[in-house]
């Protein structure tokens, strides 16, 4: 069985017919569709950052680059004013992520720990800056997307992009593949490998695995992911900026992961919606939001020591 975990098991039993469901309650309401949509895609984002630091040991602080530049390559690749094919450019993007990170990570894993966050941080500030100043790109304000692409496959239209329901059920479409993908990766000769490598890496070695190699696959696997996940968020909103190249925003993306509970990767999806929630629930109540916001992450952080994640699985497989 794919999910051999009972409370990974009960998450997506519960959680995607929930989900598939809950546009039909807020037909009404397109506003918690669109942000219940960007807290999946959101959570692509922190998967993606969960597989590296939580089953890799790849901590870094430059993930958000490749979040940001799914959205600059679509930017830069598609026709300003001309419906692409949505599935023919997501292969274009992440094959052009794919191809950075492996020369970013080519690099970058060479070294580790501190040295590697410094490393990854300055990548990511450097693209930051770039697309910050250049009026190419719109300097912070950022490029309007005026079309958004056209999801036919052999003739069939399967969703249509402008339609918020429709664009949600296609990031929750996404969000389960991706759940799906990650489980096949960790369970796979591969994903075993790379389990080995964390716990391990001098015995690894010993046993005549390259794990710089392996290291590098899983590197690039999950940035690809990243920037996947940057460029629905470019398709959502209609336009990119650089603030989502922030470093601000792979800090945001490591405290979801560890609240949810790193390295269990259904964890990231735990983790988005309780940060998300807390942040739609607080600032709407006083100004000074960010205080009892960071004191009730804090406060999770010290009951919940494998994250809620960790928290529901003893609960659960105690019994």
């Amino acid at each position: 069985m794919l999910f051999n975990n009972r409370t990974e098991r009960y998450f997506v039993w519960v959680f995607f017919p929930l989900a598939l469901l809950m546009p039909l309650f807020l037909e009404q309401n397109t506003f918690y569709v669109s942000k219940l949509t960007t807290v999946m895609i959101f959570a692509i984002f922190v998967m993606s950052l969960d597989y590296l630091v939580g089953r890799c040991g790849l901590i870094t602080l430059g993930h958000a680059m490749f979040y940001g530049l799914g959205g600059y390559i679509f930017v830069m690749i598609a026709p300003e004013y001309e419906a692409v094919n949505f599935w023919v450019y997501t292969f274009y993007i992440c094959v052009i992520a794919a191809a950075v990170a492996l020369v970013i990570g080519f690099l970058v894993l060479r070294t580790s720990g501190i040295y590697m966050i410094m490393i990854t941080l300055a990548f990511a500030q450097m693209t930051y800056y770039f697309f910050s100043d250049s009026l190419d790109f719109g300097g912070n304000d950022g490029v309007f997307i005026y079309v958004k692409p056209d999801t036919s496959l052999f003739g069939l239209s399967l969703f249509d992009l402008e339609n918020p329901t429709h664009f949600y059920y296609l990031c929750l479409l996404s969000l389960f593949n991706t759940l799906f993908f990650f489980r096949l990766v960790t369970r796979s000769r591969f994903g075993r490998v790379i389990d080995s490598i964390h716990e391990n890496p001098g015995r690894t070695t010993a046993l005549g695995y390259n794990i710089f190699v392996f290291r590098l696959m899983a590197y690039t696997m999950a940035s690809a992911l990243g920037a996947y996940a940057g460029y629905l968020f470019t398709l959502q909103y209609g336009f990119v900026n650089p603030s989502m190249l922030a470093w601000t925003t792979s800090g945001s993306a490591l405290v979801m992961s560890i609240l949810g509970g790193i390295g269990s990767i259904y964890g990231a999806i735990l983790g988005v919606l309780v940060y998300e929630g807390l942040h739609f629930s607080l600032e709407h109540l006083t100004e000074h939001w960010l205080l009892f916001m960071g004191a009730l992450i804090i406060l999770m952080v010290i009951l919940f020591k494998n994250g809620i994640a960790g928290y529901l699985e003893k609960l659960l497989e105690r019994r």
